[in-house]
């Protein structure tokens, strides 16, 4: 008995892993292919890494004569988790010497340099019994709404006094480590 019921577990086993079981089975593959074309060098100075986390949502609903169909709503909560690096194109800064012991500093426009270890999932969804009305929420446009251009400017300009003093203390005590008396003046181009 016991050997007529492996022999069965194992004939089950075989007949499912031969797609045998379904007539109608199910098949899939994926293909990934990728190309490096290009390599840059880059002198870019990261000066501010932001812990950026948040939540947002979206809200879609079918409308008739201008008003939301009741039960047709659907709405997507999206909790996102990224760093933010904000710095320098370090390849524009302009060190001259002013007088003994002196330098005068000149430093471009602050950049957003890239986002590191950015996570998104859908907290929650919520949808009516009418929601196949409504045209699906697409989470990816969701997603490019919190890292898009808008986002980054804001970034840059909410930690402008914070960049401005983080390149102060960088380039001090990268002058300072080769002259301990010099005086630096920063002129900032934005």
């Amino acid at each position: 008995m016991f050997v007529a019921f492996a022999l069965g577990i194992g004939a089950f086993a075989t007949t499912r892993d031969l797609g045998w079981l379904s007539p109608f089975g199910i098949e899939s593959e994926s293909h990934d292919s990728q190309v490096i074309h290009a390599i840059e060098r880059t002198q870019e100075v990261s000066l501010l890494s932001l812990g950026v986390q948040g939540i947002t949502n979206e809200k879609r609903c079918a409308e008739a004569f201008g008003k939301c169909i009741p039960g047709s709503a659907e709405q997507v909560f999206l909790q996102y988790n990224f760093n933010a690096k904000l710095g320098i194109d370090g390849a524009q800064v302009e060190v001259t010497k002013s007088g003994e012991n002196s330098f005068r500093v000149s430093i471009p426009d602050f950049t957003f340099i890239g986002y590191e270890k950015p996570t998104f999932k859908v907290a929650t969804e919520d949808a009516g019994v009418l929601e196949w009305f409504t045209p699906d929420i697409d989470k990816v446009e969701m997603i490019n709404k919190i890292l898009d251009s808008k986002a980054r400017t804001k970034y840059l300009a909410s930690n402008s006094a914070l960049l401005k003093d983080q390149t102060e203390v960088f380039y001090n005590s990268l002058i300072t480590s080769i002259d301990r008396d010099a005086v630096t003046t920063y002129e900032f181009r934005s």
